[in-house]
């Protein structure tokens, strides 16, 4: 019975089960595409090291591709992709041979460049239009075909005794050539190092050994020129003795000294061949060994030049690059100073100085608006003013030529202010205690401007009593009662006399 029961009974849906409302799924969806937006944003957001060029190409708005140093660009997918240059310097060695002199003299130079690829506006162009996608061997055999060129050139150029005896000119040439080729396809040369120079037919070497024998000549020639003098010193004085022995004899005996005449010419012939073969072995002795001696020290100067020279390339090599890392390094430290200090500053200052005129203009605007308005609205006022002045002038004017006399004019004026005065007295009475009223009638009997006197003269007494009793004085010209008078007389006539 109870599992009929439980099965004709329907299931309640649990919470669970009640679909998502359509506003939470429309933000779970636009949070879904802005996170994908964000991601592809930053995989898509590339930043170049300090030893790298960054190349975009496809649609860049600036010619073929577009190179980035030191900084960061953003890569919009289907329309750019990008790839990196290495900065890193390579060394191309250059075996080259058979190079024609000036003087059709096939030479030897074996030499080796340091370059890179070049970070300066217009030659990056180049590299990334003539380089990019090339590995490291593929750029060093272009640059080598380059390289072997102009220096084949230069050798074209220049005499053998001037590659060979002003080392710096030669490479000054080779540098100033080979660098204008490189930067055509993007790179620059950083060092030229020419390690040693020869030639096929041995003329280098044949400077070399004219030098060395005519330096062993001069010395042979002034060996024997001391010999010469030496040896003929001797012969000199050994003659002199003996004709002086001869003489000495020839006194005792003529024929003894004849025959000794002979015989000692005989010797002195056989003696001076002697001397003279002795002589000539030993010229040709020291001549043998100057000639090794010198030829020592030319071995031994040459290779103490050559350690030397090679000593001062390395070290000029060193130092320029030095010279060039540092000079990079003040580059980038000064744009980096521009970019970061400079233009925000600038930028604040254009802001600042902006703001400050657009107030500047908007206070003067305003001040200029109610300067005008003021200005209009006292002009209406005066003018408002002097109209209401005109008016009244006028009036009193024609109420005066109406009148006949200044003194009717007053009264009249007079009696259109006494309402006002009434109001103003009933204002100042009407919480008084009041013990008596006194009532005048003048009596006139006909009306209009016949008994205008009559009436006013009537009212004149009420109003004296009246202000009598709240403590007022009228003014003199509404009159003065007759009791009053005569006690003001009466006082200056009792005043005693001075």
């Amino acid at each position: 019975m109870m599992s009929h029961l439980f099965a004709i009974m329907p299931l309640a849906k649990t919470p669970t089960d009640a679909p998502l409302p359509v506003g939470l799924i429309l933000g779970l969806i636009i949070a879904v595409i802005v996170l994908v937006l964000m991601i592809t944003f930053a995989q898509r957001y590339r930043r170049c090291p300090a030893n790298k060029i960054l190349v975009v190409y496809g649609k860049t708005g600036s010619g073929a591709a577009k190179c980035i140093h030191g900084g960061a660009a953003f890569i919009w997918p289907l329309f750019q992709a990008y790839e990196y240059l290495d900065l890193e310097p390579f060394v191309v060695p250059i075996d080259l041979s058979n190079a024609l002199s000036q003087e059709n003299i096939r030479v030897t130079v074996p030499t080796t460049v340091t370059a890179a690829v070049s970070n300066r506006p217009g030659i990056m162009q180049n590299a990334a239009v003539r380089l990019l996608g090339l590995n490291r061997g593929q750029i060093q055999a272009q640059a080598q075909d380059i390289i072997l060129g102009q220096m084949r050139a230069v050798i074209a150029t220049m005499k053998i005794e001037d590659i060979n005896s002003d080392r710096q000119a030669f490479m000054g040439k080779v540098n100033e050539a080979v660098s204008l080729e490189l930067e055509k396809i993007g790179l620059q040369v950083i060092n030229v190092n020419i390690r040693d120079i020869e030639d096929e037919s041995g003329y280098i070497v044949a400077l070399g050994r004219k030098a060395a024998a005519e330096a062993i000549n001069q010395a042979n020639i002034d060996v024997a020129e001391q010999e010469k003098t030496g040896q003929t010193g001797v012969a000199q004085r050994q003659r002199d003795t003996r004709v002086a022995v001869a003489s000495a004899n020839a006194t005792a005996d003529i024929g003894e000294a004849t025959a000794g005449r002979d015989r000692r010419q005989k010797v002195a012939t056989l003696d001076a061949e002697a001397v003279s073969t002795e002589t000539e072995a030993n010229s040709n002795k020291a001549s043998y060994n100057a000639n090794q001696n010198v030829a020592e020290q030319e071995a031994r100067q040459r290779a103490q030049s050559a350690s030397r020279e090679a000593d001062g390339a390395v070290r000029v090599a060193e130092e320029n690059a030095e010279k060039k890392a540092e000079d990079a390094k003040a580059l980038r430290e000064a744009a980096r100073l521009n970019a970061e200090v400079v233009v925000p500053a600038n930028a604040q200052k254009e802001k600042v100085i902006i703001a400050a005129e657009a107030q500047k203009q908007e206070a003067i605007r305003i001040a200029e608006g109610q300067a005008e308005a003021i200005i209009a609205k006292m002009s209406a006022e005066g003018k408002g003013v002097q109209a209401i002045l005109d008016g009244k002038a006028e009036g009193y004017k024609q109420l005066v030529a109406a009148c006949g006399s200044d003194k009717g004019a007053a009264s009249l004026l007079v009696i259109e202010k006494l309402v006002d005065v009434a109001n103003l007295q009933t204002q100042a009475i009407q919480n008084l205690p009041i013990e008596k009223i006194f009532v005048w009638d003048g009596g006139g009997e006909g009306g209009g401007m016949s008994g205008l006197g009559q009436r006013i003269m009537g009212i004149l007494p009420p109003m004296h009593e009246l202000a009598k009793q709240v403590g007022l004085d009228l003014p003199e010209f509404l009159g003065k009662l007759q009791e009053e008078t005569k006690v003001v007389e009466e006082k200056k006539t009792d005043k005693p006399k001075a």
